[in-house]
């Protein structure tokens, strides 16, 4: 399967014959972004590691690396920031459908 049919935002008409000369099915999916494979294989081991120390420094409320924010890694801090936008927004979609439903 291509790139483009393993994690689709919109559909193009490439991907959707794709999809459905394979008889793919949708095993995920999160606002917006359909996956057509197992969310695990989808993600790099660089990512997975990158989420790890990401939640490490979450859950234990302190930094990967010795000193500051001015001390981390610029990726580090970019995926930290990744982290709680999408944290917040996850919480919010979860509070509007607790709201709607």
């Amino acid at each position: 399967m291509s790139e483009a049919a393993k994690a689709v935002f919109n559909y193009t008409e490439d991907v959707a014959g794709e999809l459905k000369a394979k008889g793919a099915e949708k095993v995920f999916s999160l606002r917006g972004l359909r996956l057509y494979e197992c969310p695990l294989s989808f993600i790099t081991w660089e990512t997975r590691e990158m989420i790890r120390a990401v939640y490490l420094m979450e859950s234990g409320g302190r930094l990967f690396f010795s000193g500051g924010w001015g001390d981390q890694s610029a990726w580090l801090v970019e995926a930290f920031e990744i982290f709680r936008a999408e944290n917040a927004a996850f919480r919010k979609d979860v509070a509007d459908g607790e709201r709607a439903g």
